[in-house]
């Protein structure tokens, strides 16, 4: 997902949360028509506060917002994995995960290059999609030095 405003990360949060922007606006304490002059800025509302903004990623158990700022600073967003029951099966299963990730990258840039030229909305849809694969390689890269290190006692 690329999200180029506070605007669209706030739809897409509204959109993981059962029940929308309705139900998103009632776990505010707003009325759908208060957060909708928040989010549009109309009738002399501001845009929603940070703790406001931090409250809808919470409720919406999504990291749109982190990885906003993240792009925004030019910075790859990268969840920190669990590891609680961590074997060789889970391993090769985050494998599989970072080469697939990887395969779609090398599939995007294909198709971009199919007319000789990549377009500017073909060069973020590939960032989007590196970055996602930079991500499941970092996660992979934790769980094999988690698995394999040794132990403090």
């Amino acid at each position: 997902m690329v999200e180029h405003s506070l605007k669209e990360v706030v739809k897409a949060m509204c959109k993981a949360y059962p029940g929308g922007r309705e139900a998103m606006a009632g776990a505010l304490g707003m009325t759908a028509t208060q957060f909708n002059n928040n989010l549009y800025e109309k009738n002399g509302c501001r845009f929603f506060e940070v703790t406001e903004l931090e409250a809808m990623e919470d409720l919406s158990n999504t990291s749109f917002l982190a990885d906003y700022f993240a792009k925004r600073r030019g910075c790859l967003l990268v969840e920190v994995p669990t590891f609680e029951e961590l074997d060789r099966v889970d391993l090769f299963s985050r494998a599989m995960r970072t080469a697939a990730a990887r395969g779609q990258v090398d599939q995007i840039i294909q198709q971009a290059l199919e007319d000789g030229v990549i377009e500017q909305h073909e060069a973020e849809l590939i960032h989007e999609y590196h970055r996602r694969h930079m991500a499941a390689r970092e996660e992979e890269v934790a769980a094999i030095i988690e698995l394999f290190s040794r132990k403090k006692k």
